[in-house]
Parts: C-alpha cells; sequence; structure tokens
C-alpha cells in the first residue's frame, strides 16, 4: 500500500503542477514566515527589522550563522529576554536553511542553470566529491557526516552546501533533508546560547574594568579562531579550494 502511495507522489510531482508546486511553496512559505514575524514583532522598536536583516545577511557570503547570530542576539539585548531573542534569532537563521536545502533538494537542475549559482553548484560538487575521497568517513556515518557539516560553521556549509553534499553522498533526499534540519537547528541554537552568555561576560568585565573586558574580547577571537581552524582543516578540509575551483574556470 505505502509503496502505491509513493509511486502516485513520484507520478505527481514529475507533473507539471507538480514541478510548480515543488518550485513555489519554499517561496509561499518563506514570505508567510517573514509575515508572521512582521505581525508579531512590528512595534517592538526595531526588532523586526533586526531579524530581517540577519536573514538577509545570511544569504550573501562570507556572512554565516557563527557571525549573523551574535550580532543579532547582540543588537536585541535589552529589548526582548533573553530565551525569546536566542530562539527567534537561531530558530530564523535554521529556518532560511531548512527553507534553501528544501528548493534545492527538490530543485537542483533548476538552480544549476542559474547563471552565478549553478557555477557555484558545479565546483561544490566537485568539492563535495573529492572531501570523499580524503574523508570517507563522512560517506560512512551519512546522516550524521551531513548534520555535522551543517554545525561546523564556515563558508558553504549551510543548507545549500549540506544539500549538495547529500547529492554526492547519494543520500535520500528526505533522509539528507532531515540531517541539515537537525545540525542547522542544532548549530544555530548553540550559537545563539554561547553567543548570549559570551555576551555577559565581556559587558561583565567592560563594567568592572576596560582593560578586563578588552582581554576577555581577545581570549574568545582567539579560541573561535582555534576551534575554527580545527574544524575546517580537520573534519573537512579547507574550503578555499571551491573558490580556487572558480578561479581555474576562468
Amino acid at each position: 500500500m505505502k509503496k502505491r502511495i509513493f509511486i502516485k507522489e513520484e507520478v505527481f510531482y514529475d507533473t507539471i503542477w507538480g514541478k510548480l508546486f515543488l518550485f513555489f511553496i519554499p517561496f509561499i512559505i518563506g514570505f508567510s514566515y517573514v509575515g508572521l514575524l512582521y505581525i508579531m514583532l512590528n512595534g517592538i522598536d526595531n526588532t523586526f527589522w533586526i531579524i530581517g536583516g540577519a536573514m538577509v545577511g545570511y544569504f550573501f557570503p562570507p556572512a554565516g550563522k557563527e557571525s549573523v547570530i551574535p550580532i543579532a542576539i547582540g543588537a536585541l539585548r535589552g529589548t526582548l529576554s533573553p530565551p525569546t531573542y536566542i530562539f527567534l534569532v537561531s530558530g530564523t537563521i535554521a529556518f532560511i536553511d531548512v527553507i534553501n536545502s528544501y528548493f534545492l533538494m527538490w530543485n537542483f537542475y533548476i538552480a544549476k542553470k542559474i547563471p552565478v549559482i549553478g557555477r557555484w553548484i558545479d565546483n561544490f560538487q566537485d568539492f563535495g566529491a573529492q572531501k570523499m575521497k580524503e574523508k570517507e568517513w563522512i560517506k560512512k556515518l551519512a546522516f550524521f557526516g551531513v548534520a555535522i557539516f551543517v554545525i561546523v560553521p564556515f563558508q558553504g556549509s549551510g543548507g545549500v552546501g549540506a544539500s549538495i553534499l547529500g547529492r554526492v553522498i547519494g543520500m535520500d533526499k528526505f533522509q539528507a533533508w532531515l540531517a541539515i534540519i537537525s545540525g542547522s537547528f542544532f548549530g544555530c541554537f548553540l550559537i545563539g546560547i554561547l553567543s548570549h552568555y559570551m555576551g555577559e561576560a565581556i559587558i561583565g568585565a567592560f563594567e568592572s574594568n576596560i582593560l578586563a573586558g578588552i582581554g576577555v574580547i581577545i581570549i574568545v577571537i582567539v579560541v573561535f579562531i582555534f576551534l575554527y581552524y580545527i574544524a575546517k582543516t580537520r573534519l573537512f578540509g579547507d574550503s578555499k579550494s571551491i573558490s580556487r575551483g572558480q578561479k581555474d574556470e576562468n
């Protein structure tokens, strides 16, 4: 019975109406979410515009969750309670990963025809294939490999990059999408919580002593760079190979 249902779904998605549904549903959901945020947050200082700015900024590299979330949380301090702004900011950035990955999973060949995006996708596919040879554990632990790829905050590691990686590995679409959802929400909320408490520590240090505040900032930056470098090189290697591939084509 289930097999028949899946066959009917696949037949529907192969029709023009099915393809239109898969193409437009991410936009409908995305704009509906933005509208809901506006209704809920408009009038609470600049809350909607801060979160909206974070959403827009997340679309343009090299901005990533590791920079967009702390900036938005810092800007919202004093306007909402900590649990509320952590939930809103982290959940919103994770939502973008979910929508982007959904669009790419079911509209992959359309996305490849978009001039700039298509070239980036081709290069990222080559990058993903190369990483599969170097990091075999990603393929062996496909679900966790894709989830970790989303969690680690380096350029190209969001929902779009993870969707392509899932295709390179040969994962089922729904399984890959679930891995992206899990990794994105875990990573975004982890960054959101750490950003809040680090911000509290930095502000507290500055209130007691300016030099102590500067010292805390330096320590945070050094620790972040160290962990970023370890995660970037040890887990997946240097993502600059993507940009090098683009230069070679040019």
